[in-house]
Order: structure tokens, then sequence, then C-alpha cells
């Protein structure tokens, strides 16, 4: 069953690209020149990868990996081209099963359609938020990943300013105020309970949903939301630098 879809809106989250366009040789006569060892042998073509192209791969991959966002590059038909770990970790919340997807799911491709029907606007993202059946909140993020070189910029063609290639970004909602509040428990000293009447309050609960979840009095929420509230302010202006462990 296909995961209701909760918001939807064109605003754009993430600046920039994570990709670059790659440059390659045109097939054909191979070229004549010819890279020169420190030997002074020439051995390899000019075309042969270099350590250090090898090397800025190797980086591309490893920061790919290790951001805590997904990032998919998937076609025009909503072929999925790349995905890292975190993307197929999520894909695997938004499918619902407990293997990991080998197609993307209903959700991330209803977005990535929407905003094919928005190609007109193609320089905003399309983001909307997804709720799975385990109460996980998927912020999904899509839009044209443009490789446009400045060589091709000055070509005119009939496919001209048509994009190929969508870039897909997913979050997971929950992990990031998990993350933050972690972070204001250490920084503003907040007790075990002010802090999960906080993130109760982070969520949109209400003061009197808040009491009954965790079993308190009223009057005891508002003394932890104004304690909390004060520890806050005694922090402003107090400190230009702060690290969490």
């Amino acid at each position: 069953m296909t995961a209701p879809l909760l918001f939807a809106s064109l605003e754009p989250p993430f600046p920039g690209s994570l990709f670059s366009p790659r440059t390659t040789e045109k097939a054909g006569k191979p070229s004549s020149r010819l890279t020169k060892h420190a030997s002074g042998d020439p051995q390899k073509g000019a075309n042969a990868p270099s350590s250090e192209a090898t090397t800025l791969n190797l980086i591309r991959s490893s920061l790919l990996e290790s951001l805590n966002q997904g990032v998919i590059v998937t076609s025009r038909t909503i072929q999925p081209l790349y995905w890292n770990a975190k993307a197929r970790s999520l894909c695997q919340y938004l499918s619902g099963s407990e293997f990991p997807p080998l197609e993307l799911p209903p959700a991330v491709s209803e977005v990535c359609h929407r905003l094919m029907r928005e190609e007109s606007r193609s320089d905003r993202p399309f983001v909307m938020e997804c709720q799975t059946s385990t109460g996980q909140t998927i912020r999904i993020s899509a839009r044209w990943l443009d490789l446009t070189t400045q060589r091709d910029a000055g070509l005119q063609s009939s496919d001209q300013g048509r994009q190929h290639y969508i870039l897909v970004f997913l979050e997971n909602c929950n992990d990031l105020l998990q993350e933050e509040l972690r972070i204001e428990r250490k920084k503003y000293d907040l007790t075990e309970r002010e802090a999960e009447v906080w993130m109760l309050l982070r969520q949109e609960y209400s003061y009197q949903d808040i009491a009954r979840m965790l079993q308190i009095s009223l009057n005891t929420v508002k003394t932890h939301v104004k304690n909390v509230y004060a520890k806050k302010r005694s922090c402003q202006g107090r400190e230009k630098f702060w690290c969490c462990d």
C-alpha cells in the first residue's frame, strides 16, 4: 500500500549540486598525444586515467556514501542509476520491505513525476514529506541534474534545455530532530524530562497531549516548558562557539 503523502512544496532546501559533469574522449580515432612518465618513456595515452583523477573519483564516492542524506540519480524513465547506502536504507522504510529495494518506492517515483510535470520551473526542486507505516517522516526532494558544460551551453539543438537526469535527496526528519534535541540537551543542560517535553513540543503536540503521553499534570508540562525557555535565554549572547561530543 502506498504511503500517505503529507506535504508538498517547491521551495529549494538544497543549494547547488553534488555532481559535476565528466569529460570523456570522443569515440573514433585514438588520440596521438602521449603522457610522459617520470622515467621519460611515453607509455600511456592522454585518455588514460591519472592517479589524481582516480583519487578524486574515490573522494567523490566516499563523500556521497558518508552523507546522512540519501542521494539518488534517476533517469526520466524513473530508473535509478545511482543511490548511496543511506538512500537504500530510507527507500526500505518507504517501501515497507524487510529487504533493500530493487526499484524506487512509489513515493519517490511520485515526486519525480511531479517534477517532470513542473518542467517549466526546472530551476526549483519539488519537495514532499511522506510518513511511513512505522511512523517515520521522510522528506523527499527532487531536482533536475544539470550536466551542461560551458562548451555545450553555446550549442543550439532541438534537445537544448531538456534535462535527462533527476537528482533526489532523502532525509529522515525524525533522525534530524533527535540529533538536534541531543545537541540542545547538552548545550542547555536540560534534564531528561525537559528534553522529552521539548521533543514532543517540537513535534507540535499540544500541552494536553504531552501531559497525557507522559502521564504528568498539565501544570508540570508548563513548568518544564518554562524551564527550557529560561535555560535557552540564559545562553543567548553568552557563547560564540560551542561543540558537542
